[in-house]
């Protein structure tokens, strides 16, 4: 009995290994090397999704896709292939005093993105249209602003208020094309977008929730006219770029009335009975942006110039005609640890921008100067801080950031508390990447002097969320 039972274990273990071996060769789960189990990367949890609703998926399906609401059964796919790319985003910032300020509060303030990308080659099918977008941005904000009704600071510590309606942020047309061997990138957009959107935003800027680094370095909203995500104005845009990451880039754009940017009006005011004009000019360099491994970074420099009767604080029947500002930024890691990325689904693909996967501490710098003490609130602004990209090695997506923001007030202004004095803020935060779509990053902000002294020194907790839908 006892050597048959032997011979059945035997036969039996056989069976089980010429399964595995069938599963290995039509399902390739297994490394070859060492037969332990393949992780699956984001290119498997996508094909899986593509044709389902969210909720035909298992949860590690649903987890590890790019979107929350899955692939909308197949509608999302046929989208894509077909050239059409539509995007649906949520930021959230909380933020909290629990000490300075005029009062202490919390709130919450929102922001949802709605938009579409047309690929006019893919829709069309004319060869002729190859490079040519078209691209269409809603934004609706709602909440209220704790910096507004209860610190009284001059930099927003929640970077999502502002407009707070629905509002059409940008319709524009966008063309590409590479040329002299790919050697040269040649981009040329025309329509309704904002300054800010094609001068001074990094990567870097949106890291954290205080509005006087998120999206641009703010100094330049406080020293003239500058447009800025969510309005949108008539504008147009070249940049020219040469392979090794050398650029130079000009735009121009209307500078609206109160009119045009009032909520009321939900950025459908397209007139051109603007205040003025406002042109920019960058030259830089973005070095390393490729997938060389070596440490990456960017050196860069530009004017910003308005023409428009800007009143004089002093005397409001004096007026400029013209104001400037001039501004450097650069940054660079300087302690690169190597690429941390496996193929583990929940890291995000970056493709081309795969030097954004490096780990490593980056340091970061800005300087923005408005000689015309008249006319400029902020004549003065600086910000900075320092990027621990990956400080796990196991959270290859998580970024720790540092920042430190000072501007100084004019010494023409007709506030006394403000005249000649400055604000400052500190942002320490941490940004956990939960998935591909679903983030939270908490933070701790520190304001001097507020609103030039008007007010005690605040504390402020924070905590940024948001999700891809």
């Amino acid at each position: 009995m006892r050597k048959i039972s032997l011979l059945l274990l035997f036969v039996t273990s056989i069976s089980v290994a010429y399964a595995v071996n069938r599963d290995y060769f039509n399902n390739p789960l297994f490394d070859s090397e060492t037969e332990m189990p393949i992780v699956q990367d984001a290119g498997y949890y996508d094909s899986i999704i593509k044709d389902r609703f969210v909720w035909e998926l298992e949860y590690e399906e649903w987890f590890n896709g790019p979107h929350f609401t899955a692939g909308w059964g197949g509608t999302r796919r046929i989208f894509e292939e077909n050239g059409i790319v539509p995007v649906l985003a949520y930021l959230g910032n909380f933020a909290a005093n629990p000490s300075g300020g005029k009062a202490r509060s919390s709130s919450v303030t929102s922001s949802v993105n709605l938009g579409v990308g047309i690929d006019l080659e893919k829709v069309t099918g004319i060869k002729e249209l190859k490079g040519w977008t078209i691209n269409n941005t809603w934004v609706w904000r709602f909440g209220d602003s704790l910096t507004e009704e209860f610190i009284g600071n001059e930099f927003n510590v929640q970077q999502n208020y502002g407009s707070q309606t629905l509002r059409m942020q940008s319709i524009f047309a966008n063309y590409t094309r590479d040329f002299n061997g790919d050697d040269w990138t040649f981009t040329f957009r025309f329509g309704r977008f904002a300054a800010g959107d094609t001068f001074m935003t990094k990567p870097i800027y949106w890291l954290y929730q205080n509005n006087a680094f998120d999206g641009n370095p703010v100094g330049l909203f406080k020293q003239m006219k500058w447009s800025g995500y969510p309005g949108g104005t008539w504008a147009a845009y070249t940049k020219l770029s040469y392979r090794d990451g050398q650029y130079f880039k000009a735009g121009v754009y209307q500078i609206n009335n109160d009119r045009q940017d009032s909520n009321y009006m939900h950025g459908l005011d397209w007139s051109f009975h603007s205040l003025g004009v406002n042109s920019n000019f960058e030259i830089g360099w973005d070095i390393n942006h490729d997938d060389s491994g070596r440490s990456p970074g960017n050196i860069s420099a530009g004017i910003a110039i308005d023409w428009y009767s800007a009143p004089h604080f002093s005397n409001s029947m004096v007026a400029s005609t013209c104001m400037y500002t001039v501004y450097v930024q650069a940054d660079y890691m300087l302690w690169n640890m190597g690429m941390v990325k496996t193929k583990e689904a929940h890291y995000i693909t970056r493709g081309m921008s795969s030097y954004r996967d490096l780990r490593g501490i980056i340091l970061w710098g800005v300087a923005q100067y408005n000689p015309n003490q008249e006319t400029s609130l902020m004549p003065v602004f600086v910000n900075g801080g320092l990027l621990f990209n990956a400080p796990f090695k196991s959270r290859a997506d998580d970024v720790l950031c540092f920042g430190v923001a000072y501007g100084k007030y004019s010494t023409k202004l007709s506030d006394e508390q403000k005249r000649g004095s400055y604000e400052a803020v500190l942002e320490l935060n941490y940004k956990v990447q939960i998935n591909r779509f679903l983030f939270v990053q908490p933070n701790v902000q520190y304001i001097l002097n507020t609103g030039g002294g008007a007010y005690p020194d605040a504390l402020v907790l924070g905590m940024q969320f948001g999700a891809n839908f």
